[in-house]
């Protein structure tokens, strides 16, 4: 190699080591780059749950359904009669609702009948403050028992799996409503009796002696 090539390649590197001490020593090391998550929680619903107006359960083999308002002091029942709901079993359902999720999601399903949902026998509708309803029609339950199959109602691309809580409070409000406990009267004391004293005997009169003749 002839000394002036020689030359020229060690000034390049000598310019390189240069530029790297001046406008790179003092950067931060680039952040690695974040993890892909294994597991992602498949939400059917995540709604807000103040947001819900009208919650509606219905009995699509029977005439019957239940269905709920809001009202500025709780919640109104309209079916299957006009009675104030219990609020706390109410909002203890809706919050469930409202963040309900999947163990799985069934997709390019072609045959809804395995699941039940074509003989379907009850739907869960859900409508918010600004009108927009959403809507879960329940199928079978799983092959264990533990989940019930459901689609969006209307919607046969996707078959969820979810629990059978939810849909078990709400299936039982068709034969029990959430009726607002009746209040249990309070009893009125008794005032207590005060004794009658027994009248003071009067003492019996001494007797006379009689005198000796």
């Amino acid at each position: 190699m002839k000394p002036r090539t020689t030359l020229i390649i060690v000034g390049l590197f000598a310019l390189l080591a240069g530029y790297v001490l001046v406008f790179e020593w003092d950067k931060p090391p680039a952040l690695a780059p974040k993890p892909t998550p294994t597991s992602i929680p498949l939400y059917v619903f995540q709604l807000k749950a103040s947001d819900v107006k009208t919650l509606q359960v219905t009995d699509l083999r029977a005439p019957r359904a239940v269905e709920l308002t809001r009202t500025e002091t709780g919640w109104q029942m309209h079916q299957p009669t006009e009675k104030a709901a219990d609020k706390y079993a109410v909002d203890s359902a809706l919050t469930t609702l409202t963040n309900l999720r999947a163990s799985r999601v069934l997709t390019s399903v072609t045959d809804l009948a395995p699941f039940g949902i074509l003989t379907a026998t009850l739907e869960v509708r859900l409508v918010m403050n600004d009108g927009t309803a959403y809507a879960l029609t329940i199928g079978n339950k799983t092959p264990n028992g533990f989940d019930y199959y459901a689609i969006y109602t209307g919607d046969s691309s996707r078959v969820f799996i979810i629990d059978t809580a939810p849909v078990d409070t709400a299936k039982g409000w068709l034969d029990k409503p959430p009726y607002e406990p009746t209040p249990t009267p309070t009893a009125t004391p008794t005032p207590p009796v005060t004794p009658t004293l027994a009248a003071t005997p009067t003492p019996a009169a001494a007797a006379t002696p009689t005198p000796t003749p």
